[in-house]
């Protein structure tokens, strides 16, 4: 009965090793990606897609199609 229990705790250990270290390989690989996405820094320089268009254009008529929508409850 003993023999039991000592295979059944060792299986334990080892299943837990294993799978720790499965998951600090995972962790690991992301953690390289990342640093290696601040290290190029090429996607910092971009602007947002938004500043693309342009905004002086645009505002007027927000402003105009905003204050013709106004709801007045009572």
């Amino acid at each position: 009965m003993w023999m039991w229990i000592v295979i059944g705790l060792g299986s334990f250990l080892g299943l837990s090793l294993l799978v720790g270290f499965v998951l600090a390989r995972i962790l690991g690989t992301i953690g390289l990606q990342i640093s290696e996405m601040h290290e190029r820094e090429d996607w910092t320089n971009l602007p947002p897609a938004r500043a693309l268009k342009d905004v002086e254009e645009q505002q007027p008529d927000e402003v105009e199609a905003k204050a013709s929508r106004v709801v007045r409850l009572r």
